[in-house]
């Protein structure tokens, strides 16, 4: 039954009740939702950053493997460039008649930017610090061919570390061993660089 502009709904003992929500009711409701986010969206923001990391390492591994693998059954040198001024990545093929890695005329089979990735990604170790015993460096790329690594058919190449970093503090590492060119990753726990 309707009375002006409130509905009654009638139960089975046929008493009536009115449903509904009073402002004061509302206002508590949303002030109860806007405290949960507050306080979910660091936790949220710190492992979304986190996730945007080990995607773009995830990515760095897989051209590694693919350079190896690409100088095996092509045999000739293939590489893996990083541009830390433009934040790409890059899977050389060869690298141009000016004889040099990762510059303008190398013959490039694919590019991923770090920015694309999301979280704020960036070369770099952050406020976390070189690996100890590891050289520091002002990009966050210790690979000596113009920050490149470089596999030949022998499977062997140039060692060097790459640092990525997020911006919700989370850093990650990528070192590339010269003997047999396999890959070893560390993250920054908060206190120290761990093994994966």
């Amino acid at each position: 039954m309707t009375r002006g502009t409130a509905t009654v709904y009638l139960s089975a003992d046929g008493a009536g009740s009115e449903n509904g929500f009073s402002l004061l009711e509302l206002l508590v409701v949303i002030g109860v939702m806007g405290i949960i986010t507050a306080l979910a969206f660091p936790a949220f923001s710190s492992y979304y950053g986190d996730c945007c990391m080990k995607s773009a390492a995830w990515e760095i591994v897989g051209m590694v493997k693919e350079a190896k693998q690409c100088s095996l059954v092509d045999d000739r040198c293939y590489a893996v460039g990083f541009d830390p001024g433009r934040g790409t990545v890059s899977l050389i093929a060869d690298r141009g008649p000016d004889g040099e890695w990762n510059t303008g005329d190398d013959k490039v089979v694919r590019v991923f930017r770090l920015a694309d990735r999301g979280g704020g990604v960036r070369f770099g170790y952050g406020s976390c610090g070189p690996i100890p015993g590891y050289a520091p460096t002002p990009d966050g790329i210790t690979f000596q061919e113009n920050n490149t690594i470089v596999c030949n058919p022998e499977l062997t190449g140039n060692a060097g570390t790459v640092y990525l970093s997020a911006s919700s503090g989370a850093a990650f590492a990528i070192t590339v061993n010269s003997r047999d060119f396999s890959c070893v990753q560390r993250r920054w726990n908060g206190s120290a660089w761990v093994k994966l």
